[in-house]
Order: structure tokens, then sequence, then C-alpha cells
């Protein structure tokens, strides 16, 4: 595939900035939007031209995860896991970022991580819908199965988070409570469809939801980033029979204590949402749905566009907490959209 635009996610830059391991040189970038440049042998349902998304979700369709439906924790082989596609001048073998490897003018993927785009979708837009948007909204509605009047907690307000956001709003959560440190989040989180922002260096959070709830503490917590105060107490803010949802991928070596006793007697669950629990196949076009009804965002959550020769401009602009998504385009030498 030709990448014509591919978002930068924050899991890029815990790669970068060590908060993951891995080994260097390799590719990131998993957010991607383009056009088909060449299929393989058994591929004769795309075309050269069309306009696709490419997520990380690869999947066999044959494993018991896949025939559950359970795309994201497919246990399948796939050659290009074990053998990266990539390769420096001297032939050694380069990985392939989060399966992806974005960040470059052309991709190879698997066939299961491309979904066939509408020809008048923004492909700059959709390419949020690879990783970031699929997953906060996915959270939402996959993994928590948030429905009409819930009390809902959407902690950190970057792309994943907004995700959220706007799968609460469009599934009738009666309040939507943001939480961020950033004061620009918490005015874009009212945007895309927060009845209520909270700042977690001053508020305090519990005293604060059930004040914009009339009384209960939160049916449904999602923790969309990976810093380690977001964890901190937010079971306390669950309402019992409600559940925590973590969302955010923090360090491997962090961890939370919570008392089984008193996670039982109230009835709360900790549920894991990794990519949303989606399925690109069902997910995507659901979303691009609501994108083309109006009910669903992208647009406004594109804060900045850089081409590739500028990914370090672009990834400082992740790590400073301004910008929802920065998306990198890597066939353009044009300006910016700021």
């Amino acid at each position: 595939m030709v990448v014509e635009a591919c978002a930068v996610c924050h899991s890029d830059l815990s790669y970068v900035d060590g908060t993951w391991p891995t080994t260097f040189p390799l590719v990131l970038g998993h957010e991607a939007a383009g056009r088909i440049a060449e299929t393989g042998s058994g591929v004769d349902d795309l075309a050269t031209g069309d306009p696709v998304l490419v997520s990380l979700i690869r999947t066999c369709g044959e494993c018991r995860a896949c025939r559950r439906g359970h795309d994201v924790v497919c246990s399948g082989e796939f050659a290009l896991s074990t053998c990266s596609p990539l390769s420096d001048a001297d032939g050694n073998r380069i990985p392939q970022g989060l399966n992806v490897a974005g960040f470059a003018t052309q991709v190879v993927v698997h066939r299961s991580q491309v979904t066939l785009l509408p020809d008048d979708v923004d492909l700059v837009e959709a390419c949020l819908l690879g990783c970031g948007v699929l997953t906060g909204s996915g959270a939402v509605t996959n993994t928590a199965g948030v429905s009409e009047g819930d009390a809902v907690v959407v902690v950190g307000c970057g792309g994943v988070g907004i995700g959220a956001i706007q799968a609460a709003r469009i599934a009738g959560a009666a309040t939507i409570v943001a939480v961020d440190p950033i004061a620009g989040k918490r005015e874009a989180a009212k945007r895309f469809g927060a009845t209520h922002v909270l700042d977690p260096t001053v508020d305090d959070l519990a005293a604060a939801v059930t004040a914009a709830t009339g009384g209960p503490l939160a049916d449904h917590l999602f923790v969309t980033t990976g810093a380690h105060a977001a964890l901190a107490g937010a079971i306390d803010i669950v309402a019992p029979m409600g559940n925590l949802v973590i969302v955010g991928m923090p360090a491997d070596d962090f961890t939370i204590q919570v008392a089984p006793s008193w996670l039982a007697a109230a009835n709360k669950s900790i549920l894991g949402s990794k990519l949303g629990t989606s399925r690109l196949a069902v997910d995507v076009p659901a979303l691009i749905d609501h994108h083309r009804a109006g009910r669903l965002d992208l647009t406004g959550m594109v804060t900045s566009t850089h081409p590739l020769a500028d990914l370090a401009v672009a990834f400082d602009e992740v790590r400073s907490g301004e910008v929802l998504r920065t998306v990198i385009l890597p066939n353009s030498c044009a300006g910016a959209r700021a």
C-alpha cells in the first residue's frame, strides 16, 4: 500500500522513549491509510488504487480466538510475523513495528489488516480509525457495552479518550465526565460530547462525579492513558455493578493493588481492553457510517499534519500532550495542516 497518512500514536513513543522494551533499528507507525499499490496471490477483493485503512490487528481466521470473534488475541502464525518484509541495504531484517511500519512511503501487510474505504472518505481523517479512535470507541461499545442512560468517566482525553467520549455519546450515556490535567484537552472533550470535565490535579474526582450524576458513581470508568496516576484510586470511582476498563498501556512493570473481597462485595469488574476488542470488518464500517452521518467527528481530531521528514517534530507534539492526533503524510512535502 502507498501510505497517504499515518497518525502518531503514544504507543510509538512508548517504544522510542523506552517505556516498552524493543530493539533498534525499527520502523514504527501503525494508524495508516492509503491506496493499494499491489496485491499478493489469492487476494481478489482489492484492486490497485483502492483506498484502504490498515491496522495492526492481524488475524488468521482459523484459531480459537478468531472463531469466537476475538480478533485482537489471534494466535495464528504469519510469515510476516517471523520474517519482516523490511531490510537494510546489507540485507539485515528490520522489525516491522506493530505489524505495519507506517512511517514509510509504502507498507506490506497481511490481507486481514486491510479494510476497504469509501471513495468519499478523507484518508487523513480515516487513518485515525486504524488504532486510536478504533480503540477508544471499541472499549465503550465492545468491551464495556455502554448503554443509554449510563454514567461514564473517561480519564485521559487524547485521541483514544476522545474516541471513547464520542462513542459514549453515540451510545446515549446520560453523563460523560472527562478527566485530564491539560486545560486544552478538557475543552476539546466538551466539544466532542463530554457533559462535565475535571482536572485531576485539583478536583476531588469521586465527589465531582457524584455531583455530575446526581448521586451514583461511574457505571463505566475508562482509563485511556498509560499514566500511572490515572489508575491510582480509579476503582474507587466505580459504582457497584460497574466496571473499570483499562485501555491505556502503562509500563510493563507497573502494578495496582485491589482488595478482592471488596471488589466482589461491590460486584465491580476490572476489564482489559486491547484495541477496543475490535473486529476490523465489523467496527470500521460502523465507525465510517457514524462519521459520514455526522455522529463521529474525525475532522476535528486531526490537530496537525507533517511530512515524513518532520517525524521528530510530530513526536515532540505528542510528547507535549497538547495534541489530539498528529498525522504524518509520508508521500507529501507540503506544509502542515494546523
